[in-house]
Parts: structure tokens; C-alpha cells; sequence
């Protein structure tokens, strides 16, 4: 229950997060009500803002062409404002990458305050405040589930128009005009796809007494379904047009079809079988851990290397057992992250992605930049074949799991 919108709306406004000193636990007690309530009202009974889409006079394609040699880092779920946040944010800024993308997720709930403080390094509070890295041509952000616990008015207001291509001397991006995206060259698609918009529904797998369901975490009803909006499906049919040609096609989502730990959002991927009919390798967040997956398809969707990189900011889910046998593991991290405090979490951490004409290296690494497992691709343009994953153990350490 601590992970429905209720709880997250609770938190951010019983704390009153980004506006004043505060202990979490205050959010939780009667007399924080008084804060609360009216936090709530700001949000809860509004209407979402409105779903864009390229359709909108001088706002572009979405397709946006890159040079056939780039860098990328992405990050999943980091826009908390924690010291492991900063973190992982120091070690991008390090690695100097031609573009970073946001997989979704600023915390609690996306408001304007929360997106100020934990994404554009603005001080609204005593606490210090956490700055996105920007890539050297640009960056992209995609929506979760949190900023949409504030109608997506703090994402569409204040992330999207400093996301998009850098100016010659602009310390932000352009504009980023819609929560989907494309990036291409010669011979790769990055291919952003918004799955938080329509993620809002209660979900019973969250409750404690069902969450360990498999039944419970692959139901289709009981949950959000995250479902692509039709006016992104269209995009994807006529300016995207993956069938038109044979370049290899990199996914990215907040949300997996598929988890051999957590919940299944299969929806998207169902759609998508509409629009693509080869192998993709798929990046998404929202699972709080870094998990490495064979090539899977959900029944009824698109075939796909899930790759769950949601372990960027948030404390990072270890201890249990993978139990999902359907979707093969192929690498998790388990390791246990001392970060001072008495709780058992993992280690925060990126993925980087390095493109080279049709190869592509990929780089796991964690909040200390260690450089943990790296995988390496190449695309046929001629066949559309995917080479790869190659995959390899970096750091010896017994609790980074591997079966490969």
C-alpha cells in the first residue's frame, strides 16, 4: 500500500516536502492531516493534463537524427533527492555522455516543488537539492507513475521545457515537446515510449497479503495497465515505421512487460506488436533493482532483452529470490549497499551506452562508477539480425548473480 498514489500523495503532503525540515514519519501521524488535506485537494480531483503529440502545429516530428558514433546514460527512477541520487548524478556528469534520458519517476508525487528541488537543483528547502545531468547535446525524459500522481502538471509544466537538444550555450535543453520520442542514426532507433500516462488505477499486487502472487503480479485487470495512448501508436505506425527498414531498435519505458521478482505490464507490449515484428532490446525502470533478461515475449507481444535498470535513486530492493522462471535471469546485483543506516538495500547505479556505426557497448555500472557487467550488440541493416548479448561479469562479487 505504501507504493499507491493515496501513500505517495500522503508522504508529500504530510511532510510538506521541499518547504520546510522534517522527519518522513511525520507524514504518517493525525496532526500532519492539517497539511495533507489541502495537498491532496491540489492534485487528487483534477483532470490529468492533456496527452501531446506531434500532431500540434510547429512542434516537430519527434524524431530527432544523431550522429552513427554517440553516448547515452540512462537513468530510472532517480529524481528523489537522495545522496545516492547525487551520486549516481556526479558519476554521469563524469562520464561527459552526449545525451542522458529519464526513465520517470520524481518523488512523491511529480509536483512543482518535488521536480524543483530533486530534478533541477533549485533550493526550496534547508535540505540540499538534487541537479539532473545533462548531456552535452541533450536530454529526454519519459513520464512514471509518481509524476502522474500530480496529473503530470509538474512533468508537461516543468521538466519537458528544459529536456530536448542544448542550445550552443544553454545551461538546459530546448523544449522537450511530448513524453515519446525518437533518436536515430543510420543504424540504431532509441525509441522512447510513455507508459506511465495511464498508470494511475489502484493495484491490488500491491497490497501485502497478494503482492508474492504470481497470479496477483501477472493479471492484466488488477492493476495499472499502462496502456500507450492511440495517438502514440499512430506515431509509431507512420513517422517511426519500424518495418520500413532494418536498423536495430532500442526501447525505453518506465514501465517492463515482464519481471522475474515483480509485477508484469503487458499491455505496451502487446500494442507495440502492432508496429514491431523483430527483437528489441528494452530498457525500463519502476522495479527498483538492476535485472538482466534473456529474450522474452509476453503472450501476444513483441519479442525483447528486458533490461530493469530502476535502481538510480530510490533504495534499491534486494533479498529475494527470482520466481518467475518463464523470463530467464540472466545477471541481477543483490549486493548489500552500507550507506550508514540500519537498512538492508542495494546498490544505486547507470547504464551507459556507447554506439559505434552498427555496434553498441553497454556499460552496467553503480554509485561508486564501478564498472560491474558490459554487454555488447551489432545489427545487420541488410537482415535486421541482433547479434549479441555477450554478456560479461566485471566485478567478482559473489551476490552480483550471473547465469551466463
Amino acid at each position: 500500500m505504501l507504493h499507491t498514489a493515496f501513500a505517495s500523495h500522503f508522504r508529500s503532503g504530510g511532510t510538506a516536502y521541499s518547504e520546510e525540515t522534517y522527519n518522513p514519519l511525520f507524514g504518517l501521524l493525525p496532526s500532519r492531516l492539517v497539511k495533507w488535506i489541502p495537498h491532496v485537494a491540489r492534485y487528487w480531483f483534477k483532470k490529468k493534463h492533456e496527452f501531446r503529440d506531434y500532431t500540434s502545429p510547429g512542434q516537430g516530428t519527434g524524431v530527432y537524427e544523431i550522429e552513427d558514433r554517440a553516448t547515452f546514460s540512462l537513468i530510472g527512477d532517480w529524481g528523489t533527492g537522495t545522496d545516492e541520487a547525487q551520486k549516481v548524478a556526479h558519476c554521469v556528469s563524469e562520464l561527459a555522455p552526449d545525451f542522458t534520458i529519464h526513465l520517470g519517476d520524481v518523488y512523491y508525487v511529480g509536483g512543482e516543488n518535488e521536480i524543483r528541488e530533486n530534478y533541477l537543483g533549485e533550493k526550496t528547502s534547508p535540505y540540499n537539492p538534487v541537479k539532473w545531468p545533462m548531456g552535452s547535446k541533450g536530454s529526454f525524459a519519459l513520464t512514471g507513475n509518481h509524476e502522474m500522481y500530480a496529473r503530470g502538471k509538474g512533468y508537461y509544466g516543468t521538466i519537458l521545457p528544459r529536456m530536448g537538444l542544448k542550445g550552443a550555450s544553454a545551461e538546459w535543453g530546448t523544449g522537450q515537446w511530448a513524453s515519446f520520442f525518437c533518436l536515430e542514426n543510420r543504424f540504431w532507433r532509441v525509441i522512447g515510449i510513455d507508459t506511465g500516462y495511464n498508470s494511475t488505477r489502484f493495484d491490488f499486487g500491491k497490497m501485502p497479503v497478494l503482492k508474492r502472487s504470481k497470479w496477483i503480479r501477472k493479471n492484466k485487470h488488477l492493476k495499472p495497465d499502462c496502456h500507450l495512448p492511440r495517438p502514440l501508436i499512430d506515431w509509431m505506425n507512420t513517422t517511426v515505421n519500424a518495418d520500413a527498414d532494418n536498423r536495430g531498435l532500442i526501447l525505453l519505458s518506465h514501465h517492463g512487460s515482464h519481471s522475474a521478482f515483480s509485477d508484469w505490464y503487458q499491455i505496451p507490449s502487446i500494442q507495440l506488436s502492432e508496429v514491431i515484428h523483430r527483437p528489441a532490446i528494452w530498457f525500463w525502470g519502476h522495479e527498483h533493482k538492476l535485472a538482466i533478461y534473456d529474450k522474452y515475449a509476453v503472450p501476444g507481444g513483441i519479442e525483447a532483452y528486458g533490461r530493469c535498470i530502476g535502481h538510480r535513486g530510490m533504495p534499491v530492493e534486494r533479498g529475494a529470490e527470482p520466481d518467475m522462471e518463464e523470463c530467464r535471469l540472466l545477471a541481477w546485483d543483490n549486493r548489500r549497499y552500507d550507506n550508514g543506516e540500519p537498512i538492508n538495500v542495494g546498490y544505486n547505479g547507470h547504464a551507459n551506452l556507447s554506439f559505434d556505426g552498427p555496434s553498441l557497448h553497454i556499460e552496467y555500472r553503480d554509485l561508486n562508477s564501478d564498472l560491474l557487467l558490459t554487454e555488447g550488440w551489432r545489427v545487420d541493416v541488410r537482415s535486421g539480425v541482433l547479434e549479441g548479448p555477450n554478456l560479461k561479469k566485471v566485478l567478482e562479487a559473489p551476490e552480483l548473480r550471473s547465469r551466463f
